[in-house]
This record gives structure tokens, C-alpha cells and sequence, in this order.
């Protein structure tokens, strides 16, 4: 008969291996097997020690053909194997120690984070597709046997019905977690590679949803109907993950790890060499390239504008699972070290901005040769688009708007932050009227100082920009007084009070001493 008492499990353990391994912990007992967290004293080094004491010879050969299967692999993401015997009626092995919880404890207290199962996910299907090139198919993942470390990665412990163990495995033994299983498996079929990306599949909808997926896979349903802040990538790709014929899901893991890689992972980027622009990439190349570049940490939706300094895209922090706005800048205003650092500043300073009429910046961040700030998510236009489709504003609009922008001015200037780029398309409108100010500082950042103050609009025109500006002084608040006024005579005429396509035109116009006559144009 096996032991039940665990008493006798550590006594036994302890006179057959005490003189290589200390017991510290008993961690998990079965019917057939013990996990203790041991020390190994001759190594010096933590070691989880699985022993089977199942007096069945049949059972204890599967329990040592496991540890024949954990010792062909050599991955970050499965246990490393390190030593297996018999020592009279005790077989044991020894391997890896894993500090962190199953994945069944932690989805005990919900789904997990969405960037987490990103993580999840590459290093599963990675560990998938090492196990293949060595020959080998898992054949059957549970949350029970991942076990998660404490930043969220995965670790698989478990290949007791690998296609290694397939002949040492007791007849008529039924294995636990079938819904995890591909049905070509559940049915007695040694399965292939899609049989693995099946089961990984089933994991990650668990980890994503928080629900077991069905047994019948035809009422599966769609990750995002269960929680509305998964990534439609998620959709995507596990829905086909999870199909019931093999031939209609992913080949192999690797290929459906490719497709998550499309959507979130690392991206490398050729270098831009300092001072030289990069030419625009088509949208389709450069959201491809950001979409990888910002890896976990958000999904991108679509774009919401695209000026000199980069681009803005609404997208989901999936941290946080709210939407923001994003500025990711174009890399050849960001390849000199000076610039970046005077970026973080400015942007540090400006987020300790908190007003009704400034939008928030939340973060700043970058990776693979590509730099952005979030922001608050303004669901309206800014003042420029406004004018285009509508027309100027009326008066008393007008009025309202100057009212709440020199609001925000003054709470900036009092906190000694000067905008430097005060324009139309900086000036946004939320649904309730709210006027709120963007980009608080952060142009000068980019430009330096420079020609004209290097002022510019989406027209690649200094038109709101101060004679000081323009002539390369020193600019104060005084300067986003001057802008604010001349976006109050673009809002309200429909054109910028200096007209001209060059900055010494416009400069000229500015210090001419002639001044538009509103009345004449607008009674």
C-alpha cells in the first residue's frame, strides 16, 4: 500500500536520502509522489526533490521515465533535471526549485494581468517548441503544473503524458485536466505539434478569462466577451489555437508564437544616424514597428494624428486597462543622447502638472530605437480640426475657450513651466466643453533653441509663434500669451493673424506694427 501519513513520507525520504539532501519543506503529497524543497549538501543549492513511493513497479517506471523526458530538455521555461535513482523501494529525482505559485493558486484570485499572459505566452510556446525540436510533445499542460514565479513567468514542471512517457504509462489510466487537452488526445491519439498548441491555447484562455475552457470547443467563447479589455490579438489568436481539428489550428507553437510576436514582443531597429531625418515610413511599416516595439505594455488602436515631432495613437495600457493617448516621436528627433535627456526633464516637469484644462502625462518610456509619453485620452478634436470641418467660432466660444486656456497658463506659470508651443492643434476640445492643453513644454525639448526658436505648426509654420521666439530669445510666459492670442484670432477669423510661408515672412509681418483689423473682416 502507499504511505498517507506524511509523517512517514519525510521519515522515509529522510533515511534514504538525508546524507545528500536536506528536507526543508514538504510541498505537495499524492497517491503516488511527495515534492519536498530540499538542499542539496554537496552542491549547496536549493533543489526541488520529487520521491514515489508507490510500491506498483509499473508506476515507478513512469515516474522515472518522466525524469528521463525532464533530462533530454535544457530550457529557461521547464524544470531542469538534475539527478534520479531507486534507493531500495524509493525512486526520486531531483531538479530545479522554483520559487512562486501554480498558475491554479493565482488564477484562485482572477484572471491575470493581460502583459503577464503575454509573457506567459512566449514562454510557454517556447518551451513547446524546444520539447519538439528535441522529439518530444507535452501533449497536456494544467495550472496545476505551471508554475508561475513571482514577476509572472512560466514554468513547465509536469510531462508525465509526454509522447516520451506514452509507453511507461499505466493501461487504462485516466489522466485529470482533459478541457486542457486537444481532443485528438483526450481520445488516445499520440498527437503532433498542433496537439501542443492546443493545449497552450487552453492554458492561456484560462490565464486570460479566468474560466476553464469548455469540453466541447464549439462553445468556446471569445476571450473578449469574458473580459472586455483583452486585445483582439487574444481573439485572434486563440480562437485558433483552440479549434477542434488539428489542421485548423497553428502548425506549431512556433508559428503561433510568431503571431503574437507580430502584435506584442521585442523589436530591434536599425540605429538613425544623429542629425540625419528618416524618412516617413508608410503607416502600415511604422504601426507594425510600434506595435512590436511597445511589446506588453499596451495594444494599439488607431491613429489619432501625425505632425513633426511623431505620431499619436489611441491605445489600451494593459497594466492599468484603460485607454490613454500615446506620442511615440520620430527616432531622428531622439538619436542624440542631449535631446532624450532634456525630453525626460521636460516631460518630468510637466507631469507634475495636475489642472482641469491641462491633459495629464502619465508616462514616459522606450524601446528598440523608438521614444513616447501617455497621456490622458481627450475623446474630441483639437481647435485646428474644429475650425477645418466647422468654420470660426462664435464670440461667446471664443471667449469660453480664452477663459479656461489662461486658467491653465496661469496654474503652468506658477509652477515655472512655460508651453513654448501654443497652436491650434495643441488646444483640444472634450465632449463637455472642457478646452484642455497639451504637449506642456515638450516642444522645446526636441527643437532646442535654435533658428526662430525652431517654432513651428502641423503646417511646418512658425504662425503662432512670438517675435521672440521666432528671433531666438530668451521666451517666458509672456510668449504663450502671445501664441494664445493669435490662436484666438485663428478660432475666431478662420486664418492666422500673420499670414506667410516662410518664418522671415512672418516675422516681418509681426514687427510691422500693423495689426489686422477684426472689425473690418468680422463686424
Amino acid at each position: 500500500m502507499a504511505l498517507t501519513d506524511p509523517g512517514l513520507y519525510t521519515e522515509r525520504t529522510q533515511a534514504a536520502l538525508g546524507h545528500r539532501y536536506r528536507l526543508d519543506e514538504m510541498v505537495a503529497a499524492s497517491r503516488e509522489r511527495v515534492l519536498f524543497q530540499a538542499y542539496d549538501l554537496i552542491l549547496k543549492r536549493r533543489v526541488s526533490l520529487r520521491v514515489n513511493m508507490y510500491p506498483d513497479s509499473i508506476v515507478r517506471d513512469w515516474f522515472l521515465r518522466e525524469a528521463e523526458a525532464l533530462a533530454q530538455l535544457d530550457h529557461p521555461a521547464i524544470r531542469h533535471g538534475y539527478d534520479a535513482g531507486i534507493i531500495g523501494d524509493l525512486a526520486f529525482r531531483t531538479g530545479s526549485w522554483i520559487e512562486g505559485e501554480s498558475a491554479l493558486d493565482a488564477l484562485q484570485r482572477g484572471p491575470r494581468p493581460i502583459p503577464t499572459v503575454h509573457a506567459l505566452a512566449r514562454d510557454i510556446l517556447a518551451a513547446l517548441d524546444h520539447a519538439h525540436s528535441r522529439g518530444i510533445l507535452v501533449r497536456r499542460l494544467v495550472p496545476g503544473s505551471l508554475l508561475l514565479g513571482p514577476t509572472g513567468r512560466g514554468t513547465v514542471t509536469d510531462l508525465r503524458y509526454c509522447s516520451y512517457t506514452l509507453s511507461a504509462i499505466p493501461p487504462g489510466h485516466e489522466p485529470s485536466g482533459l478541457e486542457f487537452m486537444a481532443p485528438e488526445v483526450r481520445h488516445g491519439e499520440r498527437g503532433d505539434p498542433a496537439s501542443d498548441v492546443f493545449t497552450a491555447g487552453a492554458i492561456l484562455y484560462y490565464a486570460i478569462t479566468g474560466r476553464e475552457p469548455p469540453m466541447d470547443v464549439r462553445k468556446v467563447e471569445r476571450p473578449s466577451l469574458l473580459r472586455p479589455t483583452c486585445p483582439k490579438a487574444f481573439d485572434r489568436i486563440l480562437m485558433r489555437a483552440l479549434r477542434a481539428a488539428s489542421d485548423d489550428r497553428y502548425l506549431t507553437p512556433a508559428e503561433m508564437l510568431e503571431d503574437f510576436a507580430s502584435d506584442a514582443g521585442t523589436y530591434e531597429s536599425p540605429a538613425v544616424s544623429p542629425g540625419e531625418p528618416a524618412p516617413l515610413q508608410n503607416t502600415e511599416h511604422w504601426e507594425k514597428r510600434l506595435r512590436r516595439a511597445l511589446g506588453d505594455d499596451y495594444e494599439l488602436f488607431e491613429a489619432l494624428g501625425a505632425g513633426g515631432f511623431g505620431r499619436v495613437y489611441r491605445v489600451r495600457d494593459l497594466h492599468l486597462e484603460r485607454e490613454v493617448a500615446l506620442k511615440v516621436l520620430h527616432p531622428y528627433l531622439t538619436a542624440e543622447a542631449p535631446v532624450v535627456e532634456r525630453f525626460r526633464r521636460e516631460a518630468q516637469l510637466a507631469a507634475r502638472l495636475h489642472h482641469p484644462n491641462i491633459v495629464d502625462i502619465y508616462d514616459i518610456a522606450g524601446r528598440a530605437g523608438l521614444l513616447w509619453y501617455t497621456m490622458e485620452y481627450v475623446r474630441g478634436p483639437n481647435l485646428a480640426q474644429l475650425v477645418d470641418r466647422e468654420g470660426p467660432f462664435p464670440l461667446d466660444l471664443v471667449l469660453q475657450m480664452l477663459h479656461q486656456a489662461l486658467l491653465a497658463l496661469a496654474h503652468a506659470h506658477a509652477a515655472g513651466l512655460v508651453h513654448r508651443d501654443i497652436k491650434p492643434e495643441n488646444l483640444l476640445l472634450a465632449p463637455d466643453g472642457t478646452l484642455r492643453i497639451t504637449d506642456f513644454g515638450l516642444a522645446l525639448a526636441l527643437r532646442g533653441e535654435g533658428k526662430f526658436g525652431r517654432a513651428t505648426s502641423q503646417s511646418g509654420t512658425p504662425q503662432f509663434a512670438s517675435p521672440e521666439q521666432l528671433l531666438g530669445e530668451r521666451v517666458d510666459q509672456r510668449s504663450d500669451f502671445y501664441s494664445l492670442a493669435a490662436v484666438a484670432y485663428f478660432i475666431l477669423m478662420g486664418e492666422t493673424p500673420f499670414p506667410g510661408g516662410t518664418p522671415e515672412q512672418i516675422l516681418a509681418r509681426q514687427t510691422a506694427d500693423r495689426f489686422p483689423d477684426l472689425r473690418a473682416k468680422r463686424p
